[in-house]
């Protein structure tokens, strides 16, 4: 490949699962040798500045959150117009689409452009098509006009194929990656963190790492962990920041009479930190791709309860000492819980799920699966008559 091989394109750079595995591929891309650029529609999210440090180039569409609803229709029609131009100057081999409607903008301005290689990636269930009908229809179309289509499991993967009527065999699915060197790093902090959170030796610590948004499940889990809690001596813990549903939780942790033992700790930048304390992870939301949440549970060494939605299944899958349980459902969360929590002193287990976890979401694979994709189609477009293009 020569240079200007990739241009990434995605909606914004703040930090969200989506963006920290553009941010982990792009790196991964740059220190194999491959000239890579990011056009973010925003591009003033906080990972700009960590990417640009990388040498990763990055250019701002100008669209912003804080537009009017008309200002957001002219700059999104802008950033069409921006990223067709500069692949038509620029002239990379590849161009890559994150997250709707970004798919859509790429792969058109890809086709505008007559780029090679046009790339879209499906990053978690299609809800977003029941919350506004027309991302429907844009992702019919970005499918169409794109040579292939990723998704970061197989449920995100059958969830396209359902919704979009895109062939299931011709999605290539490649799983996120997870960086390590956080996680290991916290291993040692472990006695320092607990007594920081005031965790007793003998009292078993519970945690699930996402915003508060009601989709995620939290009220589910105080109320599992309410029927666990008169067994047990245990604490929960939530990480995220609360995007409007914090009161009610705690009211409803009040009413169970559970609310000295659930601990809200916000939004935190030491999540690796806070995981080397706790003892049980959960995810009881009722949609995911493949949660990075969860990785980073399982490569902590946690044993995991989640429900059943999207890619758990499959992050969880020959993961011992893990268990899925059925949505919405507090009584079989708590019943997962215990039974997670009766096998807890089965030796190793930790260390066999990270084994696991590190085999199976390494940043180096999911960095060479990319790689290895781009330079197929890449030859294979060079290679053969450059029809519809």
């Amino acid at each position: 490949m020569a240079a200007a091989d990739v241009l990434f394109v995605i909606g914004s750079l703040t930090i969200g699962g989506t963006e920290k595995q553009l941010a982990m591929l792009t790196k991964g891309l740059k220190a194999r040798g491959w000239q890579v650029t990011i056009f973010a529609f925003d591009a003033s999210g906080v990972l700009a500045g960590e990417l640009q440090q990388a040498g990763i180039r990055i250019i701002d569409g100008g669209y912003r959150s804080s537009l009017s609803r008309v200002g957001k229709i002219a700059a999104l029609l802008s950033c069409q117009f921006k990223l067709t131009m500069l692949l038509r100057r620029e002239r990379p081999r590849v161009v890559h689409g994150f997250l709707p409607p970004a798919t859509f903008v790429s792969a058109l301005a890809a086709r505008l452009a007559r780029t090679q290689v046009s790339v879209i990636s499906k990053r978690a269930m299609g809800t977003h098509q029941e919350r506004i009908p027309i991302l429907k229809w844009l992702d019919r179309a970005a499918d169409g006009m794109a040579d292939i289509v990723t998704a970061n499991s197989a449920a995100v993967a059958e969830d396209t194929a359902a919704r979009d009527g895109y062939p299931l065999a011709s999605i290539i699915v490649i799983p996120n990656g997870l960086d390590f060197t956080a996680i290991d790093r916290a291993v040692a902090q472990r006695d320092e963190m607990r007594a920081k959170l005031g965790i007793a030796r003998d009292e078993i610590a519970i945690t699930m790492v996402a915003n508060l948004i009601p989709y995620k499940g939290h009220a589910d889990l105080i109320r599992a962990f309410a029927l666990l809690a008169p067994d047990h001596r245990a604490k929960l813990f939530l990480i995220g920041r609360d995007d409007g549903i914090g009161a009610s939780l705690t009211e409803l942790a009040a009413n169970l009479g559970v609310a000295g033992r659930v601990v809200a700790l916000g939004q935190r930048d030491d999540v690796p930190s806070l995981l080397s304390a706790m003892d049980i992870g959960v995810m009881t939301s009722d949609q995911e791709g493949l949660s990075n949440a969860v990785l980073e549970k399982l490569g902590s060494g946690l044993p995991v309860v989640a429900t059943s939605a999207g890619g758990n299944r499959e992050a969880l899958e020959g993961m011992p000492g893990c268990v899925l349980v059925r949505l919405h459902d507090p009584d079989d969360l708590a019943r997962g819980l215990s039974a997670v929590i009766a096998n807890m002193t089965v030796d190793n287990r930790g260390a066999e799920l990270r084994r696991l976890a590190r085999e199976r979401y390494s940043v180096d694979g999911m960095v060479e699966a990319h790689e290895r994709l781009y330079e197929r189609l890449y030859h294979g477009a060079i290679g053969a008559a450059p029809a519809g293009r």
